[in-house]
């Protein structure tokens, strides 16, 4: 694709999501995300009915906790229907990350000009340790999202975009974020005076618990510099006092009992297992008793 086409800073699209780079490519993700919605979403849950009476017809077991699912997913996998499902699904995925990666990089220096002046705007603060070494398991290209979460600059734009065509235009205005973050329950004293979201990403979740609780404080933890540096950005925009500090989930940097509520939205999935566990147990040393702790994936 020429790079050649006109770029714009054409603002923001679906509440705090960003506008890509010209309307060609805003039509190309429109026409991705109607097509994800038609052939994967609508099909979902066909494909699942299919694959159990696959499984059942054949003898295969299909409870999570037998051992010997395994095997039912390599059968699923030699299935054509089934296969054609994910390729087409692969393929869409692959289409739009693409699109959406050529789109903002024909404006890259003007978004990382604009990164960096947000950087020490306020309200709220940022903080970033340059020395920090991402671990390997943090380098994964996560939903083939391509530079992963950690080493491209505009990462939070892409994840941002490309959140937008994932949901099928069902997170404008932080939709789901915002559900969820009004379905957490407060500790039974009623006290939420600290509040910590872990894995915070580029921040959506955070900046619906900053409005949910205006008067706490509110803390967002990521493991990624450039999502992190994104969320404070995002956050700034909308004129959200939080804060965003630079550390992984399973070695947070707070003191036993200093928060009433965490909560970690769509982390856990993309975790190893034995991450996860440490993160697990860091999230519950540093809530103080009667705190609530919030999973949602």
């Amino acid at each position: 694709m020429s790079t050649k086409i006109p770029a714009y800073d054409r603002g923001k699209i679906a509440g705090h999501y960003p506008a890509v780079s010209n309307r060609q490519d805003e039509a190309y993700l429109d026409f991705i995300s109607d097509a994800r919605n038609l052939l994967h979403h609508a099909q979902q849950g066909p494909i699942g009915e299919y694959s159990l009476q696959l499984l059942e017809k054949e003898n295969y077991a299909t409870d999570p906790s037998d051992p010997s699912l395994e095997a039912a997913s390599e059968r699923l996998l030699k299935d054509n229907t089934v296969r054609n499902f994910f390729r087409v699904k692969r393929t869409y995925q692959e289409s739009f990350w693409d699109r959406i990666q050529t789109s903002f990089n024909r404006r890259a220096d003007k978004l990382k000009d604009a990164l960096q002046h947000a950087d020490h705007q306020g309200p709220g603060q940022l903080t970033v340790d340059e020395s920090y070494n991402v671990p390997d398991y943090a380098r994964s290209e996560i939903h083939i999202q391509p530079g992963g979460y950690t080493d491209d600059e505009l990462t939070g734009y892409l994840y941002d975009a490309g959140m937008n065509v994932f949901l099928g235009g069902a997170g404008a205005n932080d939709f789901a974020h915002r559900m969820f973050c009004n379905i957490a329950v407060t500790p039974g004293d009623g006290k939420v005076k600290r509040v910590l979201d872990i894995g915070c990403g580029t921040g959506a979740m955070t900046m619906c618990l900053k409005e949910r609780f205006p008067d706490a404080d509110v803390i967002g933890a990521d493991i990624s510099a450039p999502l992190l540096r994104y969320a404070h950005k995002r956050a700034s925009d909308a004129g959200l006092d939080i804060t965003y500090q630079h550390m992984p989930a399973e070695e947070l940097a707070f003191a036993d009992e200093s928060f009433d509520l965490v909560t970690a939205h769509l982390l856990f999935h993309e975790l190893p297992v034995p991450i996860a566990r440490k993160v697990v147990a860091e999230a519950l040393r540093v809530l103080r008793p009667g705190g609530t702790f919030h999973v949602f994936d």
